[in-house]
């Protein structure tokens, strides 16, 4: 797609399945980095839009939410145009204005909201951005003080309150977490129009009713939970921890609008009832068999297989998916190059990012894909030799690592396998072994502060998987060990 300054295209939303448009109104060169600014526009209709329409679109001014008075646009990747798009016709640029955000092309989303948030009742709306100009200022909430800013509340603060509407000294909230069965919650959460992110853990009951809640993501972890009801506005749910074989998720529009992540405790394929699902994520595979992939979810658009590392069993069963636009695959092994799906196999697809995959396969991708698609990353292909050495090891992903040199990344290897070592031998030893450990997490920390030093490459990051490693090696000896006090231990040892 060749595009010009004051081009103006057209897609459909979604889910609404309404037109809106945008416009290009800078190009930075021919890279493939982020080289286009558009800024959407105030179209939102039931018919697509003809060069007749034009004359009188004007650039969108965000209102909702903290945005006050603002253009909504963007910068994007020119390679990554979306193909749906179709050109209206051409005007002078609509605004001309700096631009500082980087993202995606548009999806209707923006637009979307602007109509959402004519909805909200103007009390809430107006708490609402009466409370973004109080920063600093407290509300009492069953007795105690806490910033009227407050965004996300838990089981903390849920415990002190017999009267949700307490929650009303807080009309900024918009995440809720809990632990706990709470029937008083969802009508709660049916009021109020801008708590749209619910993470409900151990809820204990087998139906979870959401449909009348304004929510837009839902994370669940409870085995007991056989049947959600999903809002029609939901956009993302994610399932965490066992899953009951006989869950099942209603959706008004069978998952259309809707993205679902699961992070898998088995290793099998889920099917939780969404046969018009688009987009799909499976986290924490350690062995997957795609093959009910297209009869389970045949109209996947973005498809997301992650390893632990893991095994992918059946990855031809992709080929099925013929409406398929963006795959990524990132640690998980145990296919070839044959299995592999070829461009001709999925002819609409448009994004594949691999990473850590067996190397025969990303040479074959290579070469079958370069040039045939716009967005393709292949990295750190694996070897079967590295995959015999690492899969076992929980630092395996800063091999390659861009900030991590490679003489970093195998000395931090050795100080892993070393503490392994350690933790073995102490095993043997239970009644001395709390001791043992903090001795052996001393001399693990100590390790990482040399490599580090002077290189400065653990940050954030680098320091939760460092601790994780280490962790990982008391979860596989099934020993107990005091963690905050080992977490003290570690804390007060680093210089990172």
């Amino acid at each position: 797609m060749i595009l010009n300054i004051g081009d103006i295209f057209t897609l459909q939303e979604r889910e609404t399945k309404k037109w809106f448009t945008f416009q290009i109104i800078r190009l930075k060169g021919n890279d493939t980095s982020y080289n286009t600014v558009y800024a959407d526009l105030d179209y939102w209709s039931d018919r697509k839009p003809v060069a007749n329409d034009l004359a009188g679109m004007q650039v969108l001014y965000l209102n909702h939410h903290s945005w006050y008075n603002k253009v909504s646009m963007c910068w994007a990747e020119g390679c990554r145009f979306p193909l749906k798009a179709e050109f209206v016709g051409n005007v002078p640029v609509l605004y001309d204005g700096e631009c500082s955000k980087y993202g995606d092309w548009p999806d209707g989303i923006q637009q979307k909201e602007t109509e959402k948030w004519k909805m909200i009742p103007t009390d809430q709306v107006a708490a609402y951005q009466q409370a973004d100009c109080q920063w600093g200022r407290f509300s009492m909430v069953a007795g105690k003080g806490y910033p009227i800013g407050l965004c996300s509340v838990n089981d903390e603060i849920l415990d002190l309150i017999n009267d949700y509407e307490e929650l009303n000294k807080l009309p900024r909230l918009n995440r809720v977490v809990t632990t706990r069965y709470r029937p008083l919650l969802i009508p709660f959460l049916e009021r109020r129009w801008l708590i749209r992110e619910l993470v409900w853990e151990h809820c204990g009951q087998p139906v979870l009713d959401v449909r009348y809640t304004h929510i837009e993501t839902l994370e669940v972890n409870d085995s007991d939970v056989e049947e959600i009801y999903l809002p029609q506005d939901i956009r993302k749910v994610t399932l965490r921890g066992k899953l009951s074989p006989d869950l099942r998720i209603y959706s008004h529009n069978d998952g259309y609008s809707l993205a679902l992540i699961v992070e898998l405790q088995k290793d099998y394929l889920p099917n939780v009832g969404l046969p018009n699902l688009k987009d799909l994520i499976l986290r924490n595979i350690t062995g997957v068999d795609l093959t009910n992939a297209p009869a389970f979810y045949p109209h996947l658009i973005r498809l997301g297989l992650i390893g632990n590392p893991g095994i992918i069993h059946n990855v031809s069963s992709i080929k099925q998916l013929k409406d398929l636009e963006r795959l990524v695959i990132h640690d998980l092994f145990g296919y070839s190059s044959v299995d592999f799906p070829l461009p001709v196999d999925l002819p609409n697809l448009q994004s594949l990012w691999l990473e850590s995959i067996p190397a025969e396969v990303g040479r074959a991708i290579k070469r079958s894909y370069t040039y045939k698609i716009p967005d393709m990353s292949i990295t750190k292909q694996r070897s079967h030799e590295w995959l015999q050495e690492n899969m076992n090891n929980p630092l395996r992903h800063w091999d390659g690592k861009e900030a991590i040199p490679k003489s970093q990344y195998s000395k931090a290897v050795t100080l892993w396998k070393d503490a392994r070592r350690k933790i073995t031998e102490a095993a043997k030893e239970p009644d001395t072994f709390s001791n043992s450990i903090l001795s052996i997490a001393s001399d693990y920390i100590e390790g990482f502060n040399k490599i580090d030093n002077g290189l400065h490459f653990i940050e954030t990051e680098e320091r939760e998987d460092i601790y994780n490693a280490f962790e990982s090696l008391l979860d596989e000896m099934k020993m107990s060990v005091n963690r905050d006090s080992l977490h003290s231990l570690m804390d007060e040892k680093r210089k990172w």
